[in-house]
């Protein structure tokens, strides 16, 4: 079994201002707030050299909080539906030193862009009743799904079972998320 990894550490270590604000110093408007970050990044259960797709790329601090917890032998793989989203995280996790983190500009729900399954997927943006059937394929057996549920303001986990593939949704998280990067009411970033 391999060790957690220290979302913690990689929170902290990791300068949200760097990624949610504009160049004016307003917020960027495709953020999550940083504790809700935090938040449902603990409930990855995460360990070192994980395999993670994240769905909804927004301003990429969660993505570049993720590359650093998974380390060296881990990879990330972040998806966004809109270019602009996609070229301004790759900049800015560029400049933090965190390039090996793979972008795709695509809508989720159509296209992941995956060369193999990955032990964890976070989404930060949200579905309704049901985690689409794309997004639990991608994750391995036995691996976890953290996603929102459209207008609930909950954050559920769900864990594949390793014998059939079906989801078991676990445990949840209430969220309160603020504007335009609320992922239980903006369906698609």
């Amino acid at each position: 079994m391999r060790p957690r990894a220290d979302v913690a550490t990689a929170f902290t270590r990791t300068d949200p201002e760097h990624y949610q604000r504009d160049p004016d110093g307003s917020r960027y408007r495709h953020s999550t707030r940083p504790d809700v970050v935090l938040a449902m990044l603990r409930l990855l259960d995460l360990p070192r050299g994980a395999h993670v797709l994240e769905i909804g790329t927004g301003s990429g601090f969660a993505t570049a909080v993720l590359d650093r917890a998974v380390g060296p032998g881990g990879t990330v793989h972040s998806v966004d539906v809109d270019p602009a989203v996609t070229a301004r995280a790759r900049r800015l996790l560029a400049a933090d030193g965190r390039a090996a983190v793979r972008l795709t500009t695509a809508d989720a729900l159509r296209a992941l862009g995956l060369d193999e399954p990955v032990d964890r997927l976070v989404a930060f943006v949200s579905v309704g009743s049901t985690v689409p059937p794309g997004w639990a394929a991608a994750v391995r057996p036995g691996g976890l799904l953290v996603v929102p549920l459209r207008g609930s303001g909950r954050v559920v986990v769900h864990r594949r079972d390793p014998r059939d593939g079906s989801l078991h949704p676990g445990r949840a998280l209430d969220a309160v998320f603020d504007g335009a990067a609320d992922p239980t009411r903006a369906a698609g970033r």
